[in-house]
């Protein structure tokens, strides 16, 4: 924060301090970038062996990946724009529209898919033989997978498209207001804070809190090696892109909270901090997910030793290719 004194009737002024918009477009811009080739490294990984992409408590992190690759491609673009021209472009309703679909959608999806990917992760390690029968699996998996991906997009077709209201540009910020129905709708305002913020955020953290405890105290009761190095993995698996999910969104949904419980001016400094935060997650989670290659370092070092000898066995072959064609 900072203070401002009013020559006119001597009153002192405090005024929150929020990051200059070239140090929110520097760290956003250099996050994305360096996420790029850790998304396509993840994945490669996931997806090149059938003995991995097939097993389903990878499902839900390969689809977190996807979506969260595209949103780092499409939705973080143009949030750099913004901090780098201090207006969205271009300057229409319509694309204000587009740009509040793809990032409601985008969150969202994310956040249900965690929600849920916590929830199952519990199924995963304690009551695996679930899986064996295809109807349960089909019930307990594959359903929920769709409903988690499929349900943010008819929501936000229906409520941002087909809405009754009307969507504004604002020339005098040039910036987009909020979706319409968030405005005209005080339901739908809660409904959107409660069950596609706040809730999940409280099942993420009691599902999490719960599989820890359930985890050591598996590891107490049985002492199993194997066991318990394969339930370990798959807790940090998932203890990880929560970890990410809380430092990255877990603010502002407090602040949410605060204020529908009636304080209003709750958060209200921190919040021009927390916003662009939160925008820091999609990149973020390619190097969450990580920790679900297994022996990760080992990969990465075979990979540029083998990086380092494809360079120098070019090399030579350049040379020689080149002083062949100079005699």
């Amino acid at each position: 924060m900072y203070f401002y004194y009013n020559e006119t009737n001597g009153a002192i002024i405090v005024r929150p301090l929020y990051p200059p918009r070239p140090i929110q477009f520097s760290i956003l811009l250099t996050v994305a970038i360096i996420s790029i080739p850790c998304f396509v490294f993840v994945l490669y990984y996931l997806l090149r062996k059938r003995t991995v992409y097939s097993a389903l408590q990878n499902h839900v992190i390969i689809i977190l990946l996807v979506f969260n690759s595209f949103q780092t491609l499409t939705d973080v673009p143009i949030y750099l724009a913004y901090y780098y021209t201090g207006i969205i472009w271009p300057p229409t309703v319509q694309f204000c529209i587009f740009r509040s679909f793809l990032d409601l959608d985008l969150f969202t999806t994310s956040f249900l898919l965690l929600t849920w990917a916590s929830f199952e992760r519990h199924v995963h390690i304690f009551h695996s033989n679930v899986y064996n029968i295809f109807f349960k699996r089909l019930f307990i998996h594959y359903i929920p997978l769709g409903f988690c991906c499929v349900y943010p997009i008819i929501y936000y077709i229906v409520f941002i498209l087909f809405y009754p209201c009307k969507n504004y540009y604002d020339v005098s910020i040039a910036n987009c207001y909020t979706p319409c129905y968030l405005f005209e709708s005080s339901f739908m305002a809660l409904y959107e804070q409660i069950a596609h913020g706040i809730a999940l955020m409280l099942i993420i953290l009691v599902f999490n809190l719960a599989l820890i405890v359930r985890v050591f105290r598996q590891k107490r009761r049985t002492g199993r090696q194997l066991t318990w190095s394969k339930n370990r993995r798959m807790t940090i698996q998932l203890l990880s892109i929560c970890l990410l999910f809380f430092l990255t969104n877990g603010g502002y949904f407090l602040i949410q909270l605060g204020r529908m419980l009636g304080y209003e001016n709750f958060g209200r400094n921190a919040a021009g901090w927390l916003f662009p935060l939160s925008m820091c997650m999609p990149p973020l989670v390619s190097f969450a997910c990580l920790n679900t290659i297994h022996n990760c370092k080992k990969k990465i070092k075979r990979l540029l030793r083998y990086q380092h000898h494809r360079s120098n066995t070019v090399a030579p072959i350049l040379s020689i290719a080149y002083r062949s064609v100079r005699t």
